[in-house]
């Protein structure tokens, strides 16, 4: 009886601890989420005159279902019929930032729709994690309805944070392919990789899951990922590669950062994404 006491004294003090540790670390991970994940440049922050793109944007306009007005910029490549790239870029900056990409799509065959989240650039709103999921789908809509695409002549691509929200796309809409850079297969490895050893990731087990979707949509995957990426680690990029199970195929640079594959790797980028989109058969 008094070692049962005794426990029961030591063990009321510590169970009081552990939930104490568990609040304060979903609070955490609440906070992360909400304050940590979108870092948007608004307009007139960028290089919004377009000077020194060939060829050069359109400006277009589309809504979200819940109302929200987004704003992109139209690469259009020579042929009408050419596959069209749906550019979902990273939490930070605006899509002024990725039209010299846009541009070098569309003289390589490959039209380009660089459009900015809620809060971003000229799009209205304020950006939050759900609401970006309305955003991609209005994007991929505006370019079926207005722009006449077809979702076999679609390609997603996803840069860093737009990786889910690019396969969410593909897995909902349905795509030719999707393009992943620099990304993660779901917001739990993410987080659990980046604030080890506290199990952050484990208390968002259903967010940003790009690898399921992907393996949901079956279409193919190429997946790119720098070894000096000093955000979302080399590991986190092959662990979504190998879990995928859909067609995929992968693209290392020995000597990019977080996003910069682009700049770093320059034709050998350009002509791999060419090269995967073009081989697709529909």
């Amino acid at each position: 009886m008094r070692v049962d006491s005794r426990m029961r004294k030591y063990i009321a003090p510590v169970l009081r601890l552990l939930v104490i540790a568990v609040v304060i670390l979903i609070l955490f991970a609440q906070v992360l989420r909400r304050t940590g994940m979108f870092f948007p440049e608004r307009y007139p922050l960028g290089s919004w005159d377009g000077v020194g793109l060939l060829p050069k944007p359109e400006d277009v306009w589309f809504t979200a279902t819940d109302g929200v007005r987004l704003h992109a910029w139209l690469f259009r490549a020579p042929d009408p019929h050419a596959p069209l790239l749906i550019w979902c870029h990273g939490n930070a900056g605006n899509l002024t930032g990725r039209a010299p990409y846009g541009a070098s799509f569309a003289r390589r065959g490959i039209s380009a729709l660089l459009f900015d989240y809620r809060g971003y650039g000229r799009s209205g709103g304020r950006a939050s994690e759900s609401g970006l999921y309305l955003d991609v789908l209005a994007a991929y809509d505006f370019a079926v309805k207005q722009l006449g695409a077809k979702p076999q002549s679609i390609v997603m691509y996803g840069e860093s944070l737009g990786g889910p929200y690019a396969a969410f796309a593909a897995k909902e809409r349905g795509a030719r392919c999707v393009v992943i850079e620099s990304s993660f297969g779901s917001l739990k490895d993410l987080g659990n990789a980046l604030y080890f050893p506290l199990p952050i990731g484990w208390l968002a087990p259903f967010a940003q899951r790009t690898r399921v979707w992907l393996n949901e949509a079956r279409v193919p995957v190429l997946v790119m990922h720098g070894r000096r990426d000093q955000v979302i680690p080399f590991a986190i990029g092959m662990k979504l590669y190998e879990g995928l199970t859909a067609p995929k195929q992968l693209f290392v640079s020995e000597t990019a950062g977080h996003c910069e594959i682009p700049a770093i790797e320059g034709d050998r980028y350009y002509e791999t994404v060419c090269r995967f989109v073009a081989g697709i058969e529909n």
